[in-house]
């Protein structure tokens, strides 16, 4: 069985890149990019010294980018070019995969005809590497077809791929949300561009605006992290925590001090996450896949 990770990455540097690079490693065959950043590409060095660069299990497109549909069809045809394998994985350079992913893939054989999807859940951490604000499903594979295609410019969906999800009790870190609030600001500007809703600040307050205030409606949904980050995570969280340090004490300070009801909501919301997902582990198909 074999995999093949599809990947975009645009002109702002990935701090987490490697350590997603690192996840992969034996859970993917070959890694299909779409680099539309500008040349030099400020993702040359992390592809070229990953296992897949070192060796040659790399395919680098660099159309520029339109939509990010547009730039994951270009990954499905070069799937369909390089006879890239059975399935998918889906994978973006602020995510971190734990060990299972392995296990998971090497299982995907096993699958009934019928399941063409398979979801796990990631821990959405936002300005802290000490706070989340969900536990979401998200797909990670999907089976490989000639009749595939993504539409929609931003928050895409895949078309032409009939069959059933299959959702794994298993976890992962999106890390999108923990680097420098500017960054956050600048990714809503460009959604916002595309046609997606949301608070989007103006280009000229992007150089100095009130963090507390932009980030008001998610703070009230933060909680506690105490699980463990991916072990390909910790190195590049260890790397980054005193440079984000000023930002991310000021979501532990406004995070600690919410009321009362809140964090009683907060813990409900947090045992519902939990059930969601460790409820995977009943059913006895996905028990199997992730071994």
């Amino acid at each position: 069985m074999s995999v093949a990770a599809h990947l975009i990455l645009g002109r702002r540097e990935e701090p987490f890149l490697p350590a997603l690079l690192s996840s992969l490693e034996g859970a993917a065959s070959v890694l299909i990019v779409n680099d539309n950043a500008p040349d030099p590409s400020p993702h040359a060095q992390p592809l070229a010294e990953s296992s897949f660069g070192r060796e040659r299990r790399l395919v680098i497109d660099r159309t520029p980018f339109s939509g990010f549909a547009a730039a994951r069809n270009i990954c499905l045809r070069l799937h369909a070019e390089h006879d890239a394998g059975d399935w998918v994985a889906f994978v973006d350079a602020d995510e971190v995969h734990g060990p299972h992913v392995r296990r998971i893939v090497a299982h995907l054989a096993e699958l009934p005809e019928e399941i063409a999807y398979v979801d796990g859940y990631t821990w959405h951490f936002f300005q802290s590497f000490d706070w989340y604000t969900s536990i979401e499903r998200r797909m990670m594979f999907f089976r490989f077809a000639p009749n595939l295609r993504w539409t929609g410019t931003v928050h895409e969906h895949l078309l032409g791929l009939d069959g059933n999800r299959l959702a794994l009790p298993y976890v992962y870190g999106h890390y999108g949300h923990t680097l420098e609030p500017r960054r956050h600001a600048e990714k809503g500007r460009l959604y916002s561009s595309l046609g997606a809703e949301g608070n989007v600040l103006r280009e000229d307050e992007l150089e100095e605006f009130d963090v507390a205030r932009y980030f008001s409606p998610v703070y009230h949904r933060l909680m506690r992290f105490h699980g463990a980050h991916p072990a390909a995570a910790r190195e590049t969280i260890d790397r980054l925590r005193p440079s984000l340090q000023a930002y991310h004490e000021l979501t532990e300070r406004i995070a600690r001090s919410q009321s009362l009801p809140v964090k009683a909501r907060n813990l409900l919301r947090r045992v519902n996450y939990e059930l969601r997902w460790r409820g995977r582990a009943l059913n006895p198909l996905a028990r199997k896949l992730i071994g």
